[in-house]
């Protein structure tokens, strides 16, 4: 089947730009014919109404601090799904879709009662594995916020939320199969994989800057991506405390918001008299410059904490690195120490210790031929293997079958 001539509304619950995901996805599916029209919020700053790429993006207002009050009480008190329910009802007058495509697992009731009338096909797109993530943050499992949100209870509302969807896209076939298991109800016909894979050519396409950076004659560390305690940022610190010890010239470079949470560790921890010096942080840096971070540093990493959630998927920032010829230091989640180890282009350490971490770091510092080696390879795999080309086909299958 031509999906050519197909209509659908995407909706996704942040500001849509700044979400590679949803972007690329729609970008694809456009490309092919069908016309997209996008469903978001703008917390102010953004119009209420604008084609980006030819993507009709319309927005309605809310107060930031609101939309989290009532995203963080969905459990407790559920207007958050009534309120986005009535929104996207609204929308399919004006857009009159053939499919509706949410995204994350939170949004399927919304899109389930906004489509019982029209009984319009709903695709739901998973971003993560969010009954396993919201129990890594550490703002809903901290008293008393934890009473409000309850994050436990998304155990038990995941399978009535994912049986809302006709169709359900998942980050591997990894999770697709634990989900299969899981619930009985599901079968593989009902799943799409579409991982978190980059637009090689935009990011081939950003301008390098080579002074974005003060130049190091040591060896830069790279991690690029928001700053929590989940994503493994106090090991990394720690590691790099390990080897200025045995005084390794090396510095640490952080790009990304901080959990509000854990701003207060952080900000402590990058404090510390023996690192202080060698560590660079910004709060936020636009996606463009990526390309020159990145070529600026030595090894770039991604040591997110092993969990049910890291076990769902792989970043997107690891297959950037990649992008870019720079050997990566991951921790041992399943879904990246398996393409790490596949195609040779980085090491792998055990998630949460610094030890671990300093040690795989070391061994990339002291052989040079050994990081570009595997810079090859990485820029190797995500060429051949992990681009928005290679996984296009089965987001286009998905809307045939639709």
């Amino acid at each position: 089947m031509n999906v050519s001539g197909l209509k659908t509304l995407m909706v996704v619950d942040n500001e849509f730009v700044g979400d590679p995901r949803v972007f690329n996805e729609a970008t694809i599916l456009s490309k092919e014919g069908v016309k997209v029209d996008v469903l978001c919020f703008s917390f102010g700053r953004l119009p209420l109404y604008e084609e980006v790429n030819g993507l009709k993006v319309y927005r309605t207002k809310i107060r930031r601090s609101l939309k989290n009050y009532l995203f963080s009480a969905m459990t407790t008190i559920p207007l958050y799904h009534y309120y986005w329910s009535r929104i996207i009802e609204k929308q399919i007058e004006i857009s009159k879709p053939d499919v509706l495509h949410v995204h994350d697992l939170y949004m399927a009731k919304s899109a389930y009662l906004a489509t019982r009338r029209q009984k319009i096909p709903i695709i739901l797109d998973l971003h993560e594995n969010f009954p396993a993530v919201i129990l890594t943050y550490n703002w809903a499992n901290k008293f008393p916020k934890r009473l409000i949100v309850k994050p436990k209870r998304w155990r038990e509302l995941e399978e009535t939320f994912l049986l809302y969807a006709d169709k359900i896209v998942v980050l591997s076939s990894g999770y697709r199969d634990d989900l299969i298991r899981k619930f009985k109800s599901l079968d593989q016909s009902r799943f799409c994989i579409y991982p978190n894979v980059p637009d090689i050519h935009t990011l081939l396409s950003y301008p390098v800057d080579p002074h974005i950076l003060d130049d190091f004659d040591g060896t830069t560390l790279f991690y690029f991506g928001v700053i929590a305690e989940r994503r493994g940022i106090f090991t990394t610190i720690k590691a790099l405390q390990a080897l200025l010890k045995k005084n390794y010239k090396v510095r640490l470079l952080l790009i990304g918001p901080v959990d509000k949470v854990d701003q207060q560790s952080f900000y402590s921890a990058i404090g510390q008299p023996d690192v202080k010096d060698f560590i660079v942080y910004y709060p936020w840096k636009d996606i463009s410059a990526l390309p020159s971070y990145v070529l600026k540093s030595t090894i770039c990493l991604s040591p997110i904490v092993k969990n049910e959630q890291h076990e769902s998927g792989i970043a997107n920032k690891v297959f950037q690195y990649l992008l870019f010829k720079r050997p990566v230091v991951v921790s041992d989640c399943k879904p990246q120490l398996e393409t790490i180890n596949r195609y040779k282009c980085g090491l792998v350490f055990e998630s949460e210790n610094s030890d671990d971490l300093a040690l795989k770091i070391e061994q990339l510092i002291v052989n040079p031929s050994l990081r570009e080696e595997m810079g090859e390879n990485g820029r190797n795999a995500v060429n051949e293997h992990f681009n928005i080309e290679r996984f296009k086909e089965n987001l286009i299958d998905l809307y045939r079958s639709i």
